[in-house]
C-alpha cells in the first residue's frame, strides 16, 4: 500500500501529466481538491517543490504573478500574457539559435548552467480585444 506522501505526489503528477497550460500551484491544488478533499494546500506546495528539485516538472517563474509549473522538460520557451496571465509555449525555437547565444556567452567568459526565457506581452485572443 502507497504512503499519503507517494499518494499525494502520485496525484499532482497526474494532473500534471501532458498538461499544456503550466497551470499554478493554486490550481493545482484546485484540481487535486476534487480527486482528494483532505489535501492541503502546504502539501501541493511541498510536492510541487521537490517534483522541480528532482527534475520532474519545471517552474516557470514570471514577473509580477505566481510561479507556473510545466511537464515538458525537454528545452523550450514560454510566453506569459500581461493581460489573461497564461503561460503559453513558445512554438517551434531551433535549439542552434539557443547553442549560438550560450556560445557567445562562453566566449565572454560566462559559464551557464542552465536558461529560462520567458517572453511578455500579449496572447493571440488577447491582442484581438486591444
Amino acid at each position: 500500500m502507497q504512503n499519503r506522501n507517494s499518494a499525494q505526489k502520485t496525484l499532482i503528477m497526474n494532473i500534471m501529466e501532458g498538461n499544456k497550460t503550466h497551470p499554478t500551484a493554486d490550481e493545482i491544488y484546485d484540481q487535486a481538491r476534487k480527486a482528494d478533499p483532505h489535501i492541503s494546500r502546504g502539501t501541493v506546495y511541498r510536492n510541487l517543490n521537490l517534483l522541480v528539485e528532482n527534475g520532474i516538472l519545471l517552474r516557470v517563474s514570471v514577473p509580477d504573478a505566481a510561479d507556473h509549473f510545466d511537464s515538458t522538460l525537454k528545452e523550450h520557451f514560454h510566453f506569459h500574457c500581461r493581460r489573461c496571465h497564461k503561460v503559453l509555449d513558445v512554438p517551434d525555437v531551433c535549439p542552434s539559435e539557443v547553442m549560438a547565444v550560450e556560445s557567445k556567452m562562453e566566449e565572454a567568459g560566462f559559464k551557464s548552467l542552465s536558461h529560462t526565457i520567458v517572453f511578455e506581452g500579449f496572447c493571440p485572443d488577447c491582442s484581438k480585444e486591444i
